[in-house]
C-alpha cells in the first residue's frame, strides 16, 4: 500500500515537471474512466508514469534539439565575423585570440555590446545572442568596406604621383 502512495506522489510529480498538474483529472479520467489517482491499482499508477516519463524524455529532447540549433545559428554567425577580420587581416590561431581580442575591445564595437559602457574583454565571446552578432557582423562588414575605399584612394594617389 505504501509502495503505491509513493507511486501517485511520484506521478504528481512527473506532473509538476511537465507543467501538466492542473490537468492530473483529465488525464486520470481519459485514461481509466475515474477521477482520482486513488482509485487506481499499482499497475494503472504505473501505466501513468512511463507515460508521463515518455513524454518527459520527449520534451527534453525537444529543448535539447532547440539548443543546439540555437548554439549552430551562433557559431554560423561568429564564423562569418571572423571571415570579416581575417580579410582585414585580423587573424587568430587556435592557441592565440590575442589579436581578435585587442581589435574588439576598441572603442568603435563598444556601442555593440549588449552591456554598454563595458569594455569588451572576453573578443568575440563577449557576444552571446544573433542579434548582437549580426549588428557586429554589420559593422565589421563596414569598417572593412572603408578601408578597401581608403586603400584605393591611396593607390590611385601614388599612381598619380
Amino acid at each position: 500500500m505504501e509502495a503505491v502512495k509513493q507511486k501517485r506522489r511520484y506521478f504528481h510529480q512527473l506532473l509538476i515537471r511537465l507543467g501538466e498538474e492542473r490537468h492530473k483529472e483529465i488525464i486520470v479520467e481519459s485514461e481509466f474512466g475515474v477521477t482520482s489517482t486513488s482509485q487506481l491499482n499499482e499497475e494503472q499508477v504505473d501505466r501513468l508514469i512511463r507515460a508521463a516519463e515518455s513524454r518527459l524524455s520527449r520534451q527534453g529532447r525537444l529543448l535539447k534539439e532547440s539548443r543546439s540549433k540555437e548554439q549552430k545559428h551562433l557559431k554560423n554567425w561568429r564564423n562569418k565575423c571572423l571571415l570579416v577580420l581575417n580579410e582585414r587581416g585580423i587573424v587568430a590561431t587556435p592557441k592565440d585570440w590575442s589579436a581578435i581580442n585587442n581589435e574588439l575591445s576598441k572603442k568603435q564595437y563598444q556601442w555593440v555590446m549588449p552591456d554598454n559602457g563595458i569594455i569588451n574583454r572576453k573578443g568575440l565571446f563577449a557576444f552571446r545572442t544573433v542579434d548582437d552578432l549580426k549588428i557586429l557582423f554589420k559593422q565589421l562588414c563596414a569598417i572593412r568596406d572603408n578601408e578597401k575605399k581608403a586603400a584605393i584612394k591611396i593607390k590611385d594617389l601614388t599612381l598619380k604621383n
